[in-house]
């Protein structure tokens, strides 16, 4: 029991490692340049071991892409007890743009904007992770939200898309075309004024 906890414990840790040293090079290389065998040295880890965990570069984009975004899939850590809809909508947006900006989540849409031709089934990961699952955690947010009086009875995955599509434009398109795009110092005013927006279409 003891050698099975320990070969686990170094099989994930060679897998953190993998994974850091693959976002560090596609980062830096994006993924048509970005090579395995390099990954692995960068990992010290052998090519064989890289391919025990990842048995293809597309299958190790795509680990990274998951990694990056952990929370894309579940916001429903953000309904704290007494919180108010302008509170819960404030975190919402403050955790999109975190995903955004803090963990390389435009530089990896920029990669796979770049290898949508070549490589279409990136993208198709990419807009699973980033775009379906985060719609479908703000729409159930939403739906919670309608079912405890905080919000007016709408269609909630109409409005989880509307408030995602403000952010974008505000944040997001400006960051995909511009690598050295931050978030701008008035950020916070912008996000209350995109809450007040939401809130005079749907609040109560």
């Amino acid at each position: 029991m003891g050698l099975d906890t320990h070969r686990r414990a170094v099989s994930d840790r060679k897998r953190a490692a993998i994974l850091k040293a693959a976002l560090d090079n596609f980062l830096r290389n994006g993924f048509s340049r970005a090579g395995m065998a390099e990954i692995a040295r960068e990992a010290d880890v052998s090519t064989a071991t890289l391919y025990k965990h990842f048995d293809s570069k597309e299958a190790l984009f795509t680990a990274v892409i998951k990694q990056a975004a952990p929370s894309a899939s579940d916001y429903s850590a953000f309904l704290a007890p007494g919180d108010t809809a302008r509170d819960i909508l404030r975190k919402l947006c403050k955790a999109y743009l975190s995903l955004q900006f803090e963990h390389n989540a435009n530089a990896l849409m920029r990669i796979v904007i770049a290898e949508v031709p070549g490589a279409p089934k990136l993208a198709a990961e990419m807009y699973d992770v980033l775009a379906n699952r985060r719609n479908d955690s703000l729409m159930a947010v939403m739906d919670t939200m309608i079912e405890r009086g905080m919000l007016k009875p709408h269609d909630a995955a109409f409005s989880a898309r509307l408030g995602g599509g403000m952010l974008k434009e505000l944040f997001v398109w400006p960051a995909l075309f511009d690598a050295d795009f931050k978030l701008p110092p008035d950020t916070d005013r912008k996000i209350d004024v995109l809450v007040d927006v939401f809130l005079e279409l749907y609040g109560t």
